[in-house]
């Protein structure tokens, strides 16, 4: 790969908050990883074989990779011993530290005054800063861990000055999206390189023709707001599937039977492997969240299929109007008048088109633009 000959001679150090399960952060580290394949990735708690990509990869867990398997399944509930577990790691022998941080990787040290720190910042931590009321109001506690809801605002509270200490540690800062550039200027007071994240384009494309059922895949936490999806599609009546798992399944699954909406179909945890044909059988992807940036429509870009996202946050910068339509508010209302607009002006989506411009958000791309970006600060 073209300036690959510059970094050769440092050693590179890949951070991770944690390696649980797949997602967009996961395919980011691994992007990273295929980028420098002579870097060792240390993360806080990993479950070996949750990510197909990095098996066989040189993975270092922190001192919270020796607890049983159950709490690093639960790595949630280990929240208040990140910032300490990243900062004890010993990454001495390295010569760039490039960390993956939507939470505590950026809170690595450093040893030497030679080493450098890349951060890539897929958000500032959302429930310390621009998410902390929601996630205090709404986050789904287990029955034991309720008792003491009381003290979550106090332990946010430490974890931001913790948070704030690590960010002061990093010597460039790498956003995912302007959005997300805009809120490491407004938390941490610090410049970013926007690189937009990648996703494996290539096992995407589109299907000749294209099913009529609407789709959202993600995670089920509130702020994802398949909530809203529910109650739109149980009045419309249109053909939904979920694809995803999470603290608001239930809840939401719930409503659909409640609503007698039989026209919604819960899909649980869907295979990487199976989502190709599952984007591509779509008629529109649904993306109804305030995202900081959200690899999910372009998966479904590339699958040639076209996305209604809702107006803000990093979806204005991965979907534009040949690609897709954005709703103005997150109400049932407002998202069916783009549902509505969807289906009057369809056929004037050209799935070859919208999965030709997905393309901006490849693997190689990224990487590219990683390297470059790494050894303009290093020279």
């Amino acid at each position: 790969m073209r300036n690959m000959m510059s970094v050769k001679n440092k050693k590179v150090v890949i951070v991770a908050d944690w390696l649980t399960n797949q997602g967009g952060a996961e395919q980011v580290v691994t992007a990273l990883a295929d980028a420098f394949p002579q870097a060792p990735i240390y993360t806080s708690v990993y479950n070996p074989g949750s990510i197909p990509a990095l098996v066989g990869r040189d993975i270092r867990g922190s001192w919270l990779q020796k607890l049983p398997a159950f709490l690093r399944r639960k790595h949630q509930f280990l929240l208040p011993f990140f910032p300490g577990a990243f900062a004890r790691l010993n990454l001495s022998e390295f010569d760039i530290i490039i960390s993956s941080s939507s939470a505590f990787s950026k809170n690595v040290r450093k040893t030497r005054v030679d080493q450098i720190h890349f951060c890539y910042c897929h958000t500032p931590t959302r429930y310390l800063y621009n998410a902390r009321q929601e996630y205090i109001e709404t986050y789904p506690l287990p029955a034991w861990l309720k008792p003491f809801k009381a003290l979550l605002p106090k332990l946010l509270d430490y974890l931001t000055v913790k948070d704030l200490k690590g960010a002061k540690g990093v010597d460039y800062f790498i956003s995912n999206s302007n959005f997300i550039a805009a809120r490491i200027q407004k938390y941490y007071g610090r410049e970013a390189k926007t690189i937009y994240p990648c996703t494996n384009t290539k096992i995407f494309s589109p299907q000749p023709e294209r099913g009529d059922y609407f789709l959202a895949v993600g995670r089920f936490i509130p702020y994802k707001r398949f909530d809203l999806l529910v109650k739109t599609f149980a009045k419309n009546g249109l053909p939904l599937k979920l694809g995803g798992v999470g603290p608001e399944f239930e809840r939401c699954k719930a409503m659909a039977q409640e609503f007698q909406a039989k026209n919604i179909e819960f899909m649980g945890f869907v295979p990487y492997s199976d989502l190709p044909g599952l984007y591509a059988g779509a008629r529109a992807f649904l993306f109804p969240a305030e995202e900081d940036f959200g690899l999910t429509p372009v998966e479904a870009m590339a699958s040639g299929v076209p996305v209604i996202a809702f107006g803000k946050g990093g979806a204005t910068e991965s979907v534009n109007s040949k690609t897709g339509l954005f709703f103005e508010a997150q109400n049932p209302r407002s998202l069916q008048e783009s549902i509505d607009k969807f289906i009057r002006i369809e056929q004037k989506f050209s799935s070859e088109e919208i999965a030709d411009y997905a393309e901006k958000f490849s693997v190689e791309h990224f990487q590219q633009q990683i390297i470059e970006f790494v050894v303009s600060k290093i020279k």
